[in-house]
């Protein structure tokens, strides 16, 4: 009797075992959603104007791989994460020297992250997670009813504090300097025209006379698609860790 009642004592022990280092396991929160403000770099164009964001957001939802079941001396764990999505939007105004101050640009990523990360849980639910990651990215602008866009390799740096489901964190994003390629007529044009709406036949007077001085045969480019666009930002978010 007495050994039947050791066994049983010693199965409900592991079971409570297990089931403290599931729950431990949970703490960590490898699942996230992220949704923030942009606080994006000017715009300076070629021709020396300068545009500034007077808006910006953005949303991403990804998971950490970890990769040990539990965390080394209790609180500390190594991943990958992974950003299935990653959306972010801006809309910049002119700022100085602006031919037509009515001019628009608005611009949009759309980009997928993955790096290694490190996570912090020095008590139960709070939790400090780190990161680095490569996010291959696909750039779009509109504007004067023109659309643009290219790839672009981004890196992205920055780290979260959070206490059980909500946290708070920021990052910096770096990408290259780039150029967009104009998009021709088609239904894309189409759908974006009639979701932001269209601005005014200034920017295209803008964009021919920026090109005036171009020798012939020479292809016209839109400043606003030029090559010297750098991609580079901060964003501040609130995160959801579940």
């Amino acid at each position: 009797m007495k050994k039947t009642l050791l066994v049983i004592l010693a199965v409900l022990c592991g079971l409570s075992a297990m089931a403290q280092d599931e729950k431990a396991i949970k703490t960590r929160r490898p699942k996230y959603v992220n949704l923030g403000y942009g606080l994006q770099q000017d715009v300076t164009l070629e021709t020396g104007e300068v545009l500034k964001p007077e808006f910006g957001a953005t949303l991403n939802r990804g998971r950490t791989y970890y990769l040990h079941k539990r965390p080394i001396a209790k609180f500390l764990s190594f991943g990958i994460d992974a950003t299935w999505i990653d959306l972010n939007y801006a809309m910049y105004k002119p700022h100085k020297f602006m031919t037509y101050d009515e001019t628009s640009l608005h611009q949009a990523e759309i980009a997928m992250q993955v790096g290694p990360s490190i996570t912090l849980t020095p008590a139960k639910r709070l939790q400090l997670h780190l990161y680095g990651r490569f996010a291959p990215t696909f750039a779009l602008r509109y504007v004067d009813k023109k659309v643009g866009g290219n790839y672009a390799s981004m890196f992205v740096a920055g780290g979260n504090l959070s206490f059980g489901f909500f946290g708070v964190g920021v990052e910096y994003r770096k990408g290259p300097k780039m150029g967009y390629k104009e998009f021709g007529g088609g239904k894309l044009k189409g759908v974006i025209d009639n979701i932001i709406g269209g601005e005014d036949e200034p920017t295209e007077a803008f964009v021919s006379r920026a090109t005036e001085g171009s020798t012939e045969g020479t292809t016209e480019v839109n400043p606003f698609f030029s090559k010297n666009n750098l991609l580079e930002g901060m964003r501040v978010y609130i995160t959801f860790r579940f």
